[in-house]
């Protein structure tokens, strides 16, 4: 091959989802890097960030108007693996599952507020309230490797 061949990329890989940053710029993120989308919480949404609804986190933390419940299926429709699970609060949280280990067992002390189960996404504990067996069937329907399968 010469060596001024051109790399080959997965087309998978230049899969953009657009999105719109809160100075209302379009945000353009590789699909497959994506590790997670939440809401934003308390801090994320003043200042510069003000109409910030979602954070998606890829190669940095970007956060986007969008609500997660259009942001959650938009980026599932362009990454398969892309799955949701539930906080403590209610919410969904979105994540790559082949990306995530889990489900990782919990300290009677930390099954409050509905916890019931958790999974390990971006080096970060997320505790979820759905059980073991249902976050063990989300991974393996992802395309993930469920703890213990």
């Amino acid at each position: 091959m010469p060596h001024n061949a051109p790399n080959v990329i997965p087309s998978s890989a230049l899969i953009m989802v657009t999105l719109t940053a809160p100075d209302g710029s379009a945000v353009n993120i590789v699909a497959a890097e994506i590790f997670r989308a939440r809401r934003t919480i308390s801090g994320e949404r003043g200042g510069d960030n003000e109409g910030a609804q979602t954070r998606v986190d890829w190669e940095i933390t970007q956060l986007v108007k969008e609500t997660i419940d259009l942001v959650g299926p938009l980026i599932k429709g362009e990454l398969p693996s892309f799955s949701c699970l539930t906080t403590k609060d209610g919410s969904k949280i979105w994540f790559d599952a082949q990306k995530a280990v889990g489900p990782l067992p919990i300290m009677p002390s930390q099954r409050q507020d509905g916890i019931r189960s958790s999974i390990r996404i971006m080096g970060y504990r997320q505790f979820v309230t759905e059980s073991p067996k249902e976050v063990h069937d989300v991974l393996e329907q992802a395309g993930g490797t469920p703890v213990g399968a």
